[in-house]
């Protein structure tokens, strides 16, 4: 009997792997695909997710940007920074090398391995995949993101799911260099979300996302972006567009129960106002190690991981939903805002760093609104 399964070797279950194994736990990670898979993501790591990686994850950096490019189609400003605010990474190798790295630290990964159903014992769990094969574990994590079954077949709450669709495009040197040092991001462009270009070298992710793509037709709104952006220049490879879920929540659920958890995407902690999951991925890996190692020492339930979660994370998530409610109804309004005052977009990007909070900048941009009402407002007439 193992003593943790992991389903799913994303971030969050090679992380959550990893760190098991290096505790003593018999560890088994069942991943549905063979490795590399195709994980479409634009590979954006913050500088607070670095912290969190194993030594070694500088080899699968592409692009360093010191620039982001806010644009709502009518204005556009460039914030630029001495250091670079994220680090890109090409997420089918990015994710098989920490894979490898669980398991060269002890844990069993196990490839094309698709999860068929689980059932509680009285002892944990009971795992069976798709080919027949049966496990028998203590402890489970459930880290096969936003689609994935296992939220589904443990009885969580499941998260709500928006949609991305994105290209990845091979061009010249000369194309290339227009982005090198720069992220482009469109908010305002399309509905509930926006629009975004990050270099990764040699190629450029081009991609539209949106928190409520009901009928918006991403596709189509792809093709829109994508002739905007790179109209006139020669692309060096045929466009093959791959979508995928942006799972997040609008009220804390139930993320454990019993002996079992959710980490990543799985668990729907993407952020709901800029769609950055990496960071939730990586974190809820060491929340759920730490949670795990701990009970397993006194044979005991999981159920801490949810306060752990809430306490660390919802605070923060909480506000930025209330600024996704806030914002992308009227997106051409606020962005026109945000636009104007260029120290509310140096204070977003503080905050996808992890060196400020939401609750911050969601006090920092009702502020600004009613400095701009106030300088529009007519000067009253005295009596």
């Amino acid at each position: 009997m193992d003593d943790v399964i992991v389903v799913g070797a994303g971030p969050s279950g090679a992380t959550a792997g990893r760190l098991l194994a290096m505790a003593g736990l018999n560890v088994r990670i069942l991943e549905a695909k063979t490795l590399p898979r195709i994980k479409p993501c634009g590979g954006a790591l913050t500088t607070r997710a670095l912290g969190l990686l194993p030594d070694g994850y500088q080899a699968f950096t592409k692009s360093h940007p010191t620039q982001w490019t806010f644009s709502n189609g009518n204005r556009q400003v460039t914030i630029e920074s001495p250091t670079a605010y994220c680090h890109t990474v090409e997420r089918q190798y990015f994710d098989q090398w920490l894979a490898e790295e669980a398991s060269a630290r002890g844990a069993q990964l196990m490839q094309a391995s698709p999860v068929a159903s689980i059932s509680s014992t009285d002892y944990g769990y009971r795992v069976a995949t798709q080919d027949g094969a049966q496990y028998a574990t203590r402890y489970l994590v459930g880290a096969d993101g936003g689609h994935g079954l296992s939220a589904r077949l443990l009885g969580f709450p499941r998260a709500k799911n928006g949609a991305a669709i994105e290209v990845e495009i091979a061009v010249s040197d000369a194309v290339f260099a227009l982005w090198e040092k720069r992220v482009e991001v469109d908010i305002a462009r399309y509905p509930w979300g926006y629009a975004w270009v990050i270099p990764r070298y040699p190629i450029l992710n081009i991609g539209v996302g949106s928190f409520r793509p009901q009928k918006l037709g991403l596709k189509s709104l792809l093709q829109d972006y994508l002739s905007t952006k790179l109209s006139g220049f020669p692309l060096n490879s045929p466009l093959k567009p791959l979508a995928h879920p942006l799972p997040y929540r609008t009220h804390f659920s139930t993320l454990a129960h019993g002996r079992a958890l959710l980490v990543g995407d799985a668990a729907g902690l993407m952020d709901a106002f800029s769609a950055e999951g990496i960071y939730s991925a990586l974190r809820t890996g060491h929340l759920a190690a730490e949670t795990i190692i701990a009970a397993a020492e006194h044979d005991t339930s999981v159920e801490n991981y949810q306060r752990l979660v809430k306490t660390e994370f919802w605070p923060n998530l909480s506000s930025a939903i209330k600024m996704a409610y806030l914002f992308y109804p009227l997106a051409k309004f606020w962005s026109e805002i945000f636009l104007r005052d260029p120290h509310l977009l140096e204070h977003y990007l503080r905050v996808a760093q992890g060196k400020a909070k939401y609750q911050d900048l969601l006090q920092d941009t009702k502020a600004s609104f009613l400095a701009h009402a106030k300088i529009r407002l007519p000067k009253a007439h005295p009596n």
